[in-house]
């Protein structure tokens, strides 16, 4: 006999038997002889050709009888006639597992075994729906196929499963850089897979990427988009998952959800069906119960940086390579935006330019802090020369961390840290952007009014959120008045100073590991702990400018178009301000004009702002200013 061409011509001969099986009275032997073809057919069939029952019935080790009744299943889903005719004799909107018995009876009798077997949660029950009506009697269960049966029987398909994508092997070129991961991944996936497995790493650290050398094929579930379902539509994608699973032979893979809920619900059908599952964490606390656990580097060395890079971007210019901590992910992605920007530019080679503009283009959500943008450079501030090369100091060194390791040098970690402190107005904050300027890469300045909290741990948490965030956006990151978080450990009196201490402990530790370029102001270095201070690298110290530096901070402040007459800078330098009083009185002044019709600044505005900002300060106007002031009539608000 003939085997199958085809798996619809074996389906077609399904239907057949299944219409003969239900006729009021089946022709016995009608039947077997119908379901002895199928079995020849199936036998001769050419290895080349796949029949989809004969593959479920191997996967899932099913029985004849087990076979039959998902066939029936399958049937009665085709067969609108079929359905109306089992409608019209038993009265019941969806068919059972006693009908299906039944339709089979005359080839595969029933016995008192059958009712105990089916009384359980055997394999069977994996491959039909749960109802949403529970029953106590196992047989009045639907006799409905699950998305991913039906698929695979109908066609070798994979079936739409919401919050359920299959990842195939990615044709990427694999670099040994977690070979000692690489092979606790493969010692686990061979031995059976028994327990489920974290592997523990920031996103992008290239988790996914070990699990597809090693499994090939992925079924990645969203476990809190299925969260969002109804219970029972949980139950359903959970199973369409695990049965999807067990037919393409491939692992489940998933990052714990919220409460956790779901997350059970697929370890337990995992477990009871002998599929392999593996969550990607991030955090220790995500781990529970008896597990596998394969921990990632939470950074990469400089040297790893430079191979991913070299790997991923071979028409690059000479020292293209981000700055800052990045995952292998983040890298990855950089590179491909910046070839595109390259190509649509009709460039051969990627620019620094180009690795900059990917690098702002590609980020994530932010948490826990804000963008600073000053498009100010370096050489644009007013600066003492000592101070501007301390500064261009630490921008050489940021990008120098890549080629340390060639050198030799014992590093900790490829990060820069710095702390700038100074009066208040400084420029400090201006100063940190202007190194992100320089860098090419975002200002992440952290908001210490959401980081701060006031139950045991959260602050912990956010901090660490805080670090994760600045990786994945590639940032320059700034801790404004850092001295909040990073003061002094106080000797321990009460419950709060314990914890208070706790976190100043997890920060010093979370700022030496950090792999990016970070950088701390405050207004009083002494408010520091000590043990902190020596784990920084530079320290750059900020003074109020002589009466040089105001000068030219007032010339810059005020531009030359929109002067009335000679102003005098130089008499306007001797009032001691910082640079940000400055810029304020500048403001001031230009409000003024503005509201007198003005399209230029005049003296007697700029002195009338100055003297307001001194009296803040409690200061009056120098007496060349005042002198000077009464030579000019006074001052006052032009008005219109």
């Amino acid at each position: 006999m003939d085997g199958y061409q085809t798996n619809s011509d074996c389906i077609l001969d399904y239907v057949t038997l299944f219409q003969l099986l239900s006729e009021e009275q089946p022709n016995e032997e009608q039947c077997k002889q119908m379901r002895k073809n199928i079995l020849a057919r199936e036998t001769a069939t050419p290895p080349a050709v796949t029949l989809a029952p004969s593959y479920l019935q191997q996967r899932f080790a099913l029985c004849e009888r087990d076979l039959l009744l998902i066939m029936a299943a399958l049937v009665l889903e085709m067969d609108g006639g079929m359905r109306n005719q089992f409608r019209r004799r038993y009265g019941l909107n969806l068919p059972t597992l006693e009908y299906g018995l039944q339709l089979i009876d005359t080839i595969c009798p029933s016995s008192c075994e059958t009712l105990a077997e089916l009384s359980g949660e055997g394999v069977l029950c994996a491959l039909l729906l749960p109802s949403a009506e529970s029953t106590i009697y196992p047989i009045e269960r639907p006799l409905i196929l699950c998305r991913s049966a039906f698929a695979c029987l109908t066609g070798l398909q994979i079936a739409d499963i919401p919050g359920c994508i299959l990842r195939m092997e990615q044709d990427k070129p694999w670099l040994d850089l977690h070979e000692k991961a690489l092979g606790q991944v493969a010692v686990w996936y061979e031995s059976g897979a028994t327990h489920p497995l974290y592997l523990l790493g920031l996103t992008g650290s290239g988790r996914r990427t070990l699990l597809h050398r090693v499994c090939g094929r992925l079924i990645c579930g969203d476990l809190t988009g299925i969260a969002t379902y109804s219970a029972l539509e949980q139950r359903h994608i959970l199973q369409d998952m695990v049965v999807l699973a067990r037919l393409l032979e491939a692992p489940v893979c998933a990052q714990p959800d919220g409460d956790g809920q779901v997350k059970y619900a697929l370890e337990h059908l995992c477990r009871k069906h002998g599929v392999p599952l593996v969550f990607l964490a991030e955090n220790e606390s995500e781990l529970h119960g008896i597990c596998e656990v394969v921990r990632l580097p939470r950074q990469l060395t400089a040297q790893a940086q430079q191979r991913i890079w070299d790997a991923f971007v071979h028409n690059a210019l000479p020292g293209t390579q981000p700055n800052g901590a990045m995952t292998i992910g983040a890298l990855l992605e950089i590179a491909e935006r910046a070839k595109y920007l390259a190509e649509v530019s009709g460039r051969q080679q990627v620019s620094r330019q180009d690795v900059q503009q990917a690098s702002l283009q590609c980020s994530s959500a932010l948490e826990f802090g804000v963008y600073h943008e000053i498009s100010t450079s370096i050489e644009d501030m007013v600066l003492p020369n000592p101070i501007q090369q301390q500064l261009k100091l630490i921008c050489l060194a940021a990008r120098c961390s890549a080629q340390l390791y060639r050198w030799r040098l014992p590093q900790s970690h490829a990060g820069v840290t710095a702390v700038f402190h100074g009066p208040s107005g400084t420029g400090k904050t201006m100063a940190a952007s202007a190194i992100a300027h320089e860098l090419g890469m975002p200002l992440l300045r952290a908001d210490l009014s959401q980081i701060m909290d006031k139950y045991i741990g959260e602050t912990e948490k956010h901090l660490e959120r805080l670090f994760q965030c600045a990786r994945e956006n590639h940032c320059v990151l700034l801790f404004d008045e850092a001295d909040a978080l990073f003061g002094k450990r106080t000797t321990l009196s009460t419950g709060q100073d314990k914890y208070a201490n706790v976190s100043t402990s997890y920060l010093l530790q979370e700022i030496e590991q950090y792999d990016g370029v970070a950088i701390l102001s405050t207004n009083l270095l002494s408010n520091f702990d000590h043990a902190f201070l020596r784990r920084l690298q530079y320290i750059v110290r900020f003074f109020l400018p002589n009466e040089s530096l105001r000068e030219q901070l007032w010339r810059r402040a005020i531009a030359e178009d929109r002067r009335e007459g000679e102003i005098p800078f130089d008499k306007l330098a001797q009032a001691e301000l910082s640079p940000a009083r400055i810029y304020a009185v500048a403001c001031n002044a230009a409000v003024m004009a503005m509201a007198g019709g003005c399209e230029r600044m005049r003296t007697a505005q700029i002195l009338t702002a100055l003297q307001l900002e001194l009296e803040k300060m409690g200061k009056s106007l120098p007496r060349e200013l005042a002198q000077h002031t009464e030579q000019a009539g006074g001052i006052g608000i032009c008005m219109p």
